[in-house]
């Protein structure tokens, strides 16, 4: 097993340090020692011994009578992958009614463990014994030969097929064994007959004798190293190792109590799951137990194409349930969008970014939301998550603002108050990091389309995950003449799509705007629909209205609140009107200004009507009027919500709030027709409640009974 490195993240601090790295020599080749043990982590789901009557003795001929093959990892740091395959291959050999001999692949193992492993990047090789167990719970395990292991560390792509065949072999139940306590590994092994675990190694398992048996005399240990427990006596446990079948015991090898003790790490049991075909992306389901609590099991297989994760500096995020990497992405859209659309008259691709106060199991559960429905009009849409969860960061700056108020007297004076309130909160929110914060989200959305690494010969090379989707959706455009690209952006989405629609439609050199000096492909996108857009009015001007002008965008639409639903809205009942408000008055470059009356309302922002309307000098933007006159001219459609327009209607929506756009199922049948350019029959959104939303309604429920809600 190998791990990276360097120090990894915890909530600990850093890791006690291990053992210099070794390779060793046994036989043919050499083994390469350089894992680190699970560091801490108070998540773990602890396994408790029950009162299941434990056998003195589990010999290792009963594991034998299996025929659980044994593997050879070779030279490469993979222990991990192929010790868990291991155990994968005891357990589906016990399975009832139908034992399954069937081969499982390591390499998938190997490769979606480090997406749950303790260290960033992709520069190395190996991952955690946690991050293995993580990897097998979320996506399951396909056949050996989907996915057959080739020696090195370069991560493969993860098609649909291998992600639909590793439904068929779910990991159910498991937890952390303590490795010190003896008495709950028996009892935990008596439960399933087969343990992952990891130890320090020493000289004495260069060539154990051909008993099996690992001599041992207190030796320091020289790496670490993970494997499958499958049988004990008196004096220790029985390993099967993935060292071939000419080291030990045909491949077995026997490590006493003493230096278990001594050296042991890690320890984990496990169960499979009942394989469960889910008919619906959508269909909120519990078809798992991760550590501690119920999961929302989504048909992983079936959302996999349609999400594209960003991380931090806008780069393809690596880690994580729906990592992406460029192998990835370019099988999404070269593999997976052509299968899906294969049938299709147009090839509608939907590019779609949410808000930035959406946390990542929201936004994954709204591409499931989105997703049947709009295949069913011939509309492909792939999700841009972002991990913004600006909401959070967001609540605590302004709990800290608003701390001062006294809560008696609210119930007093409540609109003057309340007025009063946010004018408190507003420079607060602004000086103790809600500023930051908000330039920061701005930053890593503006860098998915715009950031650059080196390139290795000299120069640089585009490293944002939306570019790197835009360029290969225009390769299909250019090559199909039945592809058309729409966008959509709900919030600080419209902020991350800005620089994106520049480089689809500007030609040659783009002059001005977020992704100036970027070289544009100059095509065409059918559609740009805006929910309550977060961009500043001069960032809309710069890369939304030159293309709305040119037509090189056929249809735009930009839906806003009214200003009196903007002002009867709230941020956590913390701040008493929209978190547009919030962005223009305290959280943009221009603040609220009270000397000045042209800056009374701060920086104009995009999606908010008071801004569009323009009636009073501190509404008007430089160049609003160009705004105004597409609008006029009937280039840029402006709902105002919410509205009593029938369903279906491309204009309608019911949203009353900032954050009520993205699961109101007349603004999403609206953009359906938006898209098509046509009012089609009312498509069926299904939008369910996250764990947030759950945890938002809890909240909300538990201030009113304690009658702090006003």
């Amino acid at each position: 097993m190998a791990t990276r490195r360097s120090t990894p993240r915890t909530a600990e601090g850093p890791v006690i340090a291990t053992p210099p790295l070794a390779v060793l020599q046994p036989g043919a080749g050499t083994r390469l020692f350089d894992a680190r043990p699970d560091t801490a982590d108070f998540r773990d789901r602890m396994f408790e011994p029950t009162l299941v009557d434990v056998a003195t003795e589990v010999a290792l001929d009963e594991h034998l009578a299996l025929g659980v093959p044994v593997l050879d990892q070779g030279v490469d740091g993979a222990c991990t992958a192929f010790g868990l395959a291991t155990v994968a291959h005891t357990l589906l050999r016990r399975r009832r009614p139908q034992p399954d001999a069937s081969a499982v692949s390591a390499r998938m193992f190997y490769d979606m463990a480090r997406r749950y492993d303790e260290w960033e990047g992709e520069g190395y090789s190996g991952s955690s014994c946690r991050g293995a167990m993580k990897a097998w719970h979320r996506h399951g395990v396909c056949a050996e030969a989907l996915w057959p292991y080739r020696p090195g560390i370069a991560i493969e792509a993860y098609t649909e097929e291998r992600a639909r065949d590793a439904m068929r072999n779910p990991m159910g139940a498991y937890a952390r064994v303590n490795h010190k306590d003896l008495v709950a590994m028996h009892a935990a092994f008596g439960e399933v007959r087969v343990l992952f675990a990891s130890c320090a190694v020493h000289a004495g398992w260069h060539a154990p004798p051909a008993d099996g048996h690992i001599a041992w005399a207190r030796q320091e240990p020289i790496g670490y190293h993970a494997f499958a427990i499958v049988g004990y006596d008196h004096s220790g446990f029985w390993i099967q190792n993935a060292w071939g079948t000419g080291w030990g015991r045909g491949g077995f090898g026997h490590v006493s109590y003493d230096e278990w003790l001594e050296h042991g790490t890690d320890v984990w049991v496990a169960r499979l799951a009942v394989p469960v075909a889910l008919e619906r992306a959508g269909s909120a389901a519990v078809s798992n137990s991760p550590l501690g609590r119920q999961s929302v099991g989504y048909a992983q297989a079936d959302l996999r194409p349609h999400i594209v994760s960003l991380g931090n500096n806008g780069a393809l995020r690596c880690d994580g349930r729906f990592a992406c990497t460029q192998d990835d992405v370019r099988n999404i859209v070269r593999r997976d969008m052509r299968a899906i659309t294969a049938g299709w008259k147009k090839k509608r691709v939907l590019l779609y970014a949410h808000g930035g106060l959406v946390p990542e199991d929201a936004a994954i559960q709204r591409v499931a939301d989105y997703r049947e429905a709009m295949l069913a009009q011939e509309i492909y849409p792939l999700a841009f998550i972002w991990k913004t969860d600006l909401w959070t960061t967001l609540g605590n700056i302004l709990k800290d603002a608003a701390r001062p108020r006294s809560e008696g007297i609210v119930d007093k004076a409540k609109d003057l108050l309340l007025d009063r309130l946010d004018d408190t909160v507003e420079p607060l929110a602004r000086a103790i990091g809600g500023r930051a914060v908000w330039e920061e989200m701005k930053e890593n959305a503006t860098l998915a389309t715009t950031a650059v690494r080196a390139a290795p010969g000299g120069g640089w090379v585009e490293h944002g995950g939306a570019a790197q989707v835009a360029r290969l959706v225009d390769e299909w455009r250019r090559e199909d003449a039945k592809v058309e690209i729409h966008i959509a952006a709900h919030s600080a989405g419209s902020i991350l799509m800005a620089p994106l629609l520049q480089l689809l439609t500007r030609p040659g050199q783009i002059i001005g705007g977020p992704a100036n000096g970027m070289l544009g492909m100059g095509g065409r996108v059918a559609s740009v629909s805006l929910w309550a857009p977060a961009i500043d009015m001069d960032g809309f001007i710069q890369a939304y209205v030159p293309a709305i002008s040119s037509r090189a965008v056929a249809r735009a639409s930009l839906a806003t609140l009214t200003d009196s639903a903007e002002q009867d809205d709230h941020c956590m009942r913390l701040y008493n009107k929209s978190l547009l408000y919030l962005v223009a008055r305290a959280l943009e470059q221009q603040p609220r200004s009270w000397i000045d009356r042209r800056l009374r309302q701060g920086t104009p922002i995009a999606g908010m009507a008071r801004f569009i309307q323009a009636r009073e000098p501190a509404d008007q933007a430089w160049g609003h009027e160009r705004v105004t006159r597409l609008i006029e001219a009937g280039r840029l459609a402006w709902v105002q919500a919410p509205n009593a327009l029938p369903l279906g209607d491309p204009g309608a929506s019911r949203a009353s709030t900032h954050g009520g756009f993205d699961d109101d199922p007349a603004t999403l049948q609206a953009l359906i027709a938006f898209i098509l350019g046509r009012s089609p029959a009312p498509a069926e959104f299904a939008v369910r409640s996250t764990r947030a939303d759950l945890g938002a309604r809890r909240d909300r429920a538990c201030e009113a009974l304690s009658g702090s809600v006003t």
